[in-house]
């Protein structure tokens, strides 16, 4: 496919634009702490402006307080960005997934029980004894 995209001008040009974004996000993740890097999104640089999008304005003034390192260390890396800008594009809120509801086995609750009655009165009893009552029958019933 490489080959095809490079045989003809248009599409070699894209396909060099492409990778090269590729190497200068990859440069970009690197220079950045970890749970930063994960967050960020670059689009293509034009005249020496690297544009960062952004989920938020908490993760905008964060990478904002590095601008100045990340120009220099792209530098060292052979990139011409004279400019950072940040914008928060806040994306389509994700449908929200039904809650988790987790089901104990027969032998699992009635192990859990077991445990309960054998356990002097302390914090972790009471919480056995929500768990099993949670999981028993419905959820509203005691045993």
């Amino acid at each position: 496919m490489a080959d095809l995209l490079s045989a003809s001008d248009g599409a070699g040009s894209l396909l060099v634009a492409a990778e090269q974004l590729g190497r200068l996000e990859r440069d970009v993740h690197a220079l950045l702490p970890e749970p930063l890097a994960a967050s960020v999104r670059l689009a293509p640089p034009r005249d020496g402006t690297l544009v960062f999008l952004v989920s938020n304005n908490a993760l905008a003034a964060r990478l904002r307080q590095q601008t100045p390192s990340l120009i220099e260390g792209l530098a060292q890396r052979g990139w011409l960005i004279r400019t950072i800008r940040i914008r928060v594009s806040i994306a389509e809120p994700q449908p929200q997934k039904p809650p988790k509801e987790a089901r104990l086995s027969r032998q699992g609750l009635v192990s859990l029980r077991e445990l309960r009655d054998a356990l002097e009165p302390s914090p972790l009893r009471d919480a056995l004894a929500r768990l099993v009552a949670r999981h028993s029958y419905g959820g509203t019933r005691k045993s």
